[in-house]
């Protein structure tokens, strides 16, 4: 008799594995209460240009990659002027990440995942809430 083995699930190691994990992630904010308006109302992302420059990031963070040119604050930033960013839509946010990451992964990298978003969301916020202030400077 074979000794039953858990499924194990496979560890993020290339850019399909970024993909499926940032499709996955993104059609789970589109349809949540909570964030889904932001990105479906208030920045009416153009997906097929976004997911790409997403992939890049993602790619860029977890396999070390140096594909992604963007600046990720900043375009935070000019989102909260359409509308106001807060700890609840950061939470959500993360929430869902985490759990996509956990669904589908496992392993040293989704663990450095969740480290990243755990160092990433307070810079963030705080720079929003500096941005508000007047003559903040980038």
């Amino acid at each position: 008799m074979v000794p039953y083995l858990a499924f194990m699930k496979p560890q993020i190691s290339d850019r399909e594995d970024i993909k499926l994990l940032i499709d996955t992630f993104y059609n789970q904010v589109r349809a949540d209460e909570l964030i889904g308006y932001i990105f479906n109302d208030i920045s009416h992302i153009d997906w097929p240009k976004h997911l790409p420059v997403m992939y890049d990031f993602w790619e860029a963070m977890l396999l070390h990659n140096p594909v992604y040119r963007g600046q990720v604050i900043p375009a935070h930033i000019a989102l909260d002027k359409k509308t106001p960013l807060n700890q609840a839509h950061f939470t959500r946010w993360r929430e869902l990440f985490f759990s996509t990451l956990d669904d589908l992964f496992e392993g040293e990298v989704v663990e450095d995942a969740k480290r990243r978003v755990n160092l990433m969301e307070p810079l963030m916020l705080f720079k929003i809430e500096q941005s508000r202030k007047d003559g903040f400077i980038q």
